[in-house]
């Protein structure tokens, strides 16, 4: 007996969710959330400096995975608010930022359709 497709999708979509929002908990542990603070305080965009800092070949990776999850229905918005789960830390600093947020979701969204 095989699980229903709904139930298969389902289970594939979250999975890759937690899976990029772990790659982005990973990359602002790195940066350190001193550093982001500063970052966001200064209004520099996180998306733009991590993109930065990959090679071509990671950013057609990353590309591809976030094209799959936007498919699947996940949106930004769903992105950060699971990042934010993992890092409850970096949503005390994002709250009252809602600006800063949709910036950071406008570049995700032109990233994914090649437009960065």
């Amino acid at each position: 007996m095989s699980l229903p497709r709904s139930i298969l999708q389902s289970t594939a979509k979250y999975f890759l969710l937690i899976k990029a929002a772990t790659d982005i908990k990973n990359k602002a542990k790195q940066i350190g959330m001193d550093g982001i603070q500063t970052l966001v305080e200064a209004g520099r965009s996180i998306t733009e400096i991590y993109l930065n800092g990959c090679s071509e070949e990671k950013k057609v990776q990353k590309r591809r995975e976030a094209t799959a999850l936007f498919q699947m229905g996940v949106t930004p918005e769903m992105l950060w608010e699971e990042v934010i789960k993992q890092m409850p830390e970096l949503g005390d600093i994002l709250k009252g930022k809602g600006n800063y947020i949709k910036r950071e979701m406008k570049k995700i969204e032109a990233f994914v359709k090649g437009e960065q």
